[in-house]
């Protein structure tokens, strides 16, 4: 029987033992909690009682962002040996497996750059029909508990350092207001820096959130290591508060502390149009570093990439993205004055 192995393995391993091509199966744990294999890296979970929540966590979206990944084997593994309980529905995804396995962040796409329907406009690889895969079994998952309250949190690791470790992208949310519980959510997660994202995406969260109405929030947790190389104490408020998301507990006792908030605003969303492309800075530089008004970032083609209304802080700058990707991110830090106008004009509810 296939549950065997993968109870004996845990996801994470069973996964890479079979990254493209999984037998599907389900079986039921003994305190009634019915476990399906639903395609390679896709777990889902639903207990006798139904909850009041869908969640959705994943993690491995690019293969080399492993601490994630390894979060969420323990999880699993906690789940499947019953030593954790689940009081919700739940879909585990691990994103990209081949990726993985190669320890690298993509075959051929970035996989974060498909949803949303965007692998249509992308040449077939396993990327593209990894994302229409993942769009369906989301989709099917939601649409079977259409009464719960949607969550997805979207787990990554950054490709460099950061002057703030662990950081959130709130997807835009086309005139809604901006939710004191969701980074009351995200603080309880130990994320006190939030992005509030200024235009639709085609990356997973915004995917969930846009599609679906779920809560759902890209989430960095650090810098990526090998497998094996991280410490994953540094995520003890994340696993904590993931059990809690799991369990039968109301999120009533969350709350948002405005004074540990670090806020920003994406302001510029540069993306790369030409062969000739570069930044001024060294691709080491941290996310998170500012740059005052009329600094030069550096060129795309002809064009200057010049910092206006400065200061602005990168991040996830990437002069390597392909043509018509996103190159960097330009923010901008919310004085409390700019949040007070926030709530005041009904953008933060």
């Amino acid at each position: 029987m296939s549950e065997l192995p993968l109870i004996q393995l845990g996801l994470l391993q069973y996964t890479l033992n079979q990254p493209i091509d999984t037998e599907r199966f389900s079986f039921t744990l003994n305190n009634g909690t019915t476990v399906s294999m639903l395609d390679a890296g896709v777990l889902l979970f639903e207990p006798q009682v139904e909850g009041q929540r869908a969640l959705v966590f994943s993690a491995g979206i690019h293969g080399n962002e492993t601490a994630p990944i390894e979060c969420l084997d323990k999880l699993v593994s906690g789940l499947l040996r019953q030593t954790i309980s689940v009081s919700q529905p739940l879909l585990v995804i691990l994103g990209n497996p081949p990726a993985m396995l190669k320890a690298c962040r993509e075959l051929e796409v970035n996989l974060n750059r498909l949803f949303v329907g965007q692998y249509r406009n992308y040449p077939d690889c396993y990327e593209t029909q990894r994302a229409a895969r993942l769009e369906q079994v989301v989709a099917e998952f939601y649409a079977k508990y259409p009464q719960h309250q949607a969550y997805h949190l979207d787990l990554h690791t950054a490709i460099r350092a950061s002057q703030h470790e662990k950081f959130a992208v709130y997807p835009f949310t086309h005139g809604q207001p901006w939710k004191r519980n969701d980074l009351a959510l995200l603080q309880a997660c130990g994320v006190n820096c939030v992005l509030f994202s200024n235009q639709p995406a085609s990356t997973f969260s915004y995917h969930s959130s846009f599609k679906h109405n779920a809560t759902a929030f890209t989430v960095e947790l650090g810098k990526v290591h090998p497998f094996g190389e991280n410490d994953l104490t540094t995520l003890s408020q994340l696993t904590e508060t993931l059990q809690q998301l799991i369990g039968d507990s109301d999120l009533s006792s969350l709350s948002f502390v405005f004074e540990d908030a670090l806020l920003f605003e994406v302001s510029d969303v540069i993306h790369r149009t030409e062969q000739d492309f570069g930044f001024s800075f060294s691709q080491s530089q941290a996310n998170f570093t500012e740059y005052p008004s009329g600094y030069i970032l550096g060129h795309n083609g002809s064009q200057q990439l010049i910092v206006e209304d400065g200061p602005k802080a990168i991040v996830f700058p990437n002069d390597k993205v392909a043509l018509q990707q996103r190159a960097v991110l330009l923010v901008k830090k919310m004085s409390k004055a700019d949040i007070e106008h926030a709530i005041e004009q009904g953008s933060l509810s």
